[in-house]
């Protein structure tokens, strides 16, 4: 990967590449890799593979009280 194409890359290993005009190549550490069309999904993406979940999906939901 030349390093000009590379734009993000996380302490975990995570990496945001650009691989042609309006595409972008999202991996993780295990070099699991999603393409998506914008800066934004890719983003997107890399939060999701990183944190395990989007919002509002967490695992500290409570009951509306009654």
């Amino acid at each position: 990967m030349a390093q000009a194409d590379l734009i993000a890359q996380t302490p975990r290993g995570s990496s945001i590449q650009k691989i042609e005009a309006g595409k972008f190549l999202v991996c993780d550490s295990e070099n699991v890799c999603f393409f998506t069309r914008s800066l934004y999904l890719a983003e997107e993406q890399l939060e999701e593979m990183e944190l395990g979940y989007r919002f509002p999906y967490s695992t500290n939901f409570r009951k509306a009280p009654a």
